[in-house]
């Protein structure tokens, strides 16, 4: 298979994923997670290929983007939600391990990638482990932000419960 083809089979692959991970539960959480993940990964990705630790030789929009964007924008925040997902009643140690389930997968494909198509390159100073801490690193990351995220909506909404039980007569709006 062609590289342009394997990526066009993520892409698609990517956008189906994206619609699936939506379809239920809190759709407000997992857009945020989403987002989230794409900034997260903007702003890693993009200095590991400025610095070209991991090129991209194959990849849209390579005059514009020196990253992946297919990968940082689609399939990763994607993956992401899934993950939140999975976690989401999960406590302790269930919730922190169940990462590995997702990022080993993850890794194992980027490192055939690495070896078998033009998709993505490793510099010296680059290799699997590094992709796995990454991988890890940043799912961890979206289950603290989604979960500090419903942590403060909870205490918000609970505050203004108590307000609004507290003077039921007052206007809101004003």
């Amino acid at each position: 298979m062609k590289d342009r083809s394997i990526l066009h089979l993520i892409t698609i692959s990517g956008l189906v994923g994206s619609y699936l991970a939506f379809r239920k539960g809190s759709i407000k959480d997992w857009f945020l997670v989403y987002l989230f993940k794409g900034i997260i990964s903007s702003l890693i990705d993009t200095p590991i290929a400025k610095n070209k630790l991991v090129q991209y030789p194959t990849r849209y929009f390579s005059r514009s983007y020196d990253t992946n964007i297919i990968f940082d924008y689609i399939v990763f925040p994607m993956v992401c939600v899934v993950y939140s997902r999975i976690t989401n009643k999960m406590k302790g140690l269930s919730a922190i391990l169940s990462v590995f389930f997702l990022s080993i997968p993850m890794t194992l494909v980027e490192e055939w990638l690495q070896r078998k198509t033009k998709l993505i390159n490793y510099s010296r100073q680059w290799n699997w482990l590094n992709t796995l801490i990454y991988l890890t690193l940043t799912f961890w990351s979206s289950r603290v932000f989604v979960t500090s995220v419903r942590f403060f909506d909870k205490k918000r909404n609970k505050q203004s419960e108590s307000n609004s039980s507290q003077n039921p007569n007052q206007n809101i709006s004003g």
